[in-house]
């Protein structure tokens, strides 16, 4: 096992348990006890836990860094599991701030060599606390949704691209396309489409036949949407007839099967 990927279970193990012994996690790890030690050093230099005789102790403050508040449902569940099924190893990958891009990380911590790019303080700091490799963006904080964008975001000069970018909206329309509630949001995630293999726009079904006040792409200028079970029929039928590939949570276990 990697020295990243053991550092990841004994976070993981920290987290969950508050409290480890240095025995235990060497004979669960297939290590030696010097190893672990060695590890835990380095995991007390990054001020992740309070080594003890024969063991170590979450500390409190990483406890509530790494602890923060996501809203969970079964549904924006659902959708977070499709969105992981299609993010591979070795990619490089946009998740843009949302309550169910907030859930993408924990499904995606076995994956190697995954690279997210966020604009959203809470998503990065899930990803920290599975160990993922993560890139955080410039810009002001919007409002109180934790969420970063402005001119500093959007920099022609940056020679970042990504494998795909995950860009959750607050408004699917036919008419108006995908849409979102700030403009400095919108312009940072036309950036990111630009700068992305392939882009896909993650809603749930509450945000269909809804406009929102900024145009972050045309309906037909994204050809793969991921929802939930209860998208209005018309969108289904829009959707297949121009080309655009819907996921939807009732094809998790089809995904599953291909993976």
């Amino acid at each position: 096992m990697l020295v990243a990927e053991r550092l990841k279970k004994i976070k993981e193990i920290l987290l969950q348990k508050k409290h480890v012994d240095v025995a235990t996690l060497a004979e669960s790890l297939n290590v030696s006890e010097v190893t672990i030690r060695r590890d835990l050093d380095r995991l007390e230099s990054e001020g992740f836990l309070i080594k003890t005789y024969g063991g170590a102790i979450l500390k409190e403050e990483a406890s509530k860094i790494l602890s923060p508040i996501v809203e969970e449902d079964s549904e924006k569940e659902s959708i977070a599991k499709v969105c992981s099924y299609m993010i591979e190893d070795n990619q490089a990958i946009i998740l843009t701030g949302g309550n169910i891009c907030r859930l993408v990380p924990k499904h995606i911590k076995e994956k190697k060599n995954i690279t997210v790019v966020t604009n959203d303080l809470i998503l990065a700091l899930e990803c920290i606390k599975y160990s993922i490799q993560t890139i955080v963006t410039g810009g002001y904080v919007v409002g109180n949704t934790f969420m970063l964008a402005g001119p500093i975001l959007v920099n022609p000069n940056l020679d970042i691209f990504a494998d795909k970018a995950f860009i959750e909206v607050d408004g699917v329309s036919l008419e108006r396309g995908f849409t979102v509630n700030n403009m400095d949001l919108a312009n940072a995630y036309r950036y990111f489409k630009s700068i992305a293999k392939e882009t896909i726009v993650v809603a749930d079904s509450s945000k269909f036949d809804k406009i929102s006040l900024f145009q972050t792409a045309k309906v037909d200028e994204i050809k793969k949407v991921i929802s939930d079970t209860n998208v209005p029929d018309k969108y289904k039928s829009f959707f297949f007839e121009n080309g655009i590939e819907i996921f939807c949570s009732f094809d998790l276990s089809d995904l599953e099967r291909e993976v």
